[in-house]
């Protein structure tokens, strides 16, 4: 009996310096190797926010501040661009630092539309209290890796993420291209294909009905 060939998936990549003998093998484990990577050093954050009993977001809102504010303060546009966090979402959350005692805000003196974000003295006792246990972490993790081995994975980590726009542009136009490819559906088979959708728009429906059926009650009343 013939021995079945194996099979033998296509390539993830069409860059032919990625492929060694036609094969992709060795560029998929550097992509899970990088992965996992970073959900290694996630978890060690949330370890730290943890510590001062904060959310991963707000650590690094802390951290950011206290590495940016300099003797005047840091805008939201500077800690969030120092940060990689939405602007929106960095307000937010120096909100809840602030009204926990850890940042305070006062107006830019050269912009009135803005403010400035520093630590308070419990802001900065805390990350004092943290700090042994960051760098007992940071020794751990990244011992055995050379500074230019950390310069050359930040280089690649930076051109990732300025090749993500185009990146993600193509994944934006590869859905925009197959939903205009679809067929019209019925509303049965809208229901069936895509249920959340049909019940969200049964609960609006449905809040529609009783807005009238109020309306009607009231307008007997009267």
């Amino acid at each position: 009996m013939k021995k079945p060939k194996a099979y033998r998936p296509p390539a993830t990549i069409s860059r032919t310096e990625f492929l060694t003998q036609g094969s992709d093998a060795e560029f998929r484990l550097s992509i899970y190797a990088m992965v996992q990577s970073v959900g290694r050093l996630l978890a060690c954050r949330d370890a730290f926010g943890r510590e001062l009993e904060l959310t991963p977001s707000q650590f690094v809102v802390l951290m950011g501040v206290a590495h940016c504010q300099g003797t005047e303060g840091v805008t939201i546009r500077e800690l969030a661009s120092h940060i990689a966090l939405a602007s929106t979402h960095v307000t937010t959350e120096v909100g809840r630092l602030e009204r926990s005692g850890f940042l305070t805000k006062r107006p830019s003196a050269s912009d009135r539309r803005s403010v400035r974000v520093s630590l308070l003295p419990h802001g900065e006792n805390e990350i004092a209290r943290v700090a042994p246990f960051i760098r007992l972490v940071n020794d751990a993790l990244f011992r055995d890796i050379d500074p230019e081995a950390l310069k050359m994975a930040h280089h690649v980590a930076r051109r990732l993420i300025l090749n993500s726009e185009n990146a993600l542009a193509e994944v934006r136009r590869h859905h925009l291209e197959k939903s205009a490819a679809l067929p019209a559906v019925t509303s049965r088979e809208a229901r069936r294909r895509y249920p959340a959708v049909s019940r969200s728009g049964d609960r609006k429906e449905a809040g529609s009905s009783v807005r009238r059926g109020k309306a009607k009650a009231s307008s007997r009343s009267v």
